[in-house]
């Protein structure tokens, strides 16, 4: 049977370790929006496309922003500026009889930027982020048509994670900067 200084110390490790998502904050609120061009392509990729695109969107900013620790009623505005699939969409495929859902393969990828702001609607992080594949070999092995697109959503959600998690640190080193000049300049006058 384990001793009680055993357990303790199990507990406190146990303790150490669930810390850190006691802290971790998600976003009030998340906006998705795709740029005119995009909104353009996806007429093509077809409409269920839209909606697999939002989803996968909210579902990397859910898992980042979730763990890590952030200052509460951040609110992010997503906006979708570029995208391409890396294979042909269902709505491709039945367009074109042509085109083989597996053999045929596309320079896939995402470019995304996000405007997160406070309470007061204010902007405090801007994060862009984007990935295409640069060769056709160097794109995702996954038969997925928004693989590589994927890879661009899970990068951009870790960089707006980290932005947010950085806000009350670069703010207290702001207001710190700034008494540390006001004070400098106190002791110059």
């Amino acid at each position: 049977m384990p001793s009680l200084l055993h357990i303790g110390r199990i507990s406190i490790a146990a303790g150490l370790l669930l810390a850190p998502l006691a802290l971790a904050g998600e976003l009030s609120a998340v906006t998705i929006d795709f740029a005119p061009p995009v909104t353009t392509k996806l007429q093509r990729y077809g409409t269920a496309e839209t909606a697999a695109l939002r989803a996968a969107i909210l579902a990397a900013l859910a898992r980042e922003t979730g763990r890590v620790a952030m200052p509460a009623s951040l609110a992010a505005t997503v906006m979708v500026q570029d995208l391409a699939p890396t294979h042909p969409t269902r709505q491709q495929v039945n367009d074109d009889p042509a085109v083989d859902a597996v053999q045929t393969k596309y320079l896939g990828g995402a470019a995304l930027i996000g405007y997160v702001r406070h309470a007061k609607q204010h902007v405090v992080a801007v994060v862009t982020y984007r990935h295409f594949a640069p060769t056709l070999v160097q794109g995702s092995a996954s038969l997925d048509p928004w693989a590589d697109a994927r890879l661009a959503i899970d990068q951009f959600a870790a960089k707006l994670a980290a932005a947010c998690r950085d806000l009350p640190a670069s703010e207290s080193l702001r207001s710190r900067e700034r008494d540390r000049i006001g004070a400098n300049r106190a002791r110059t006058t």
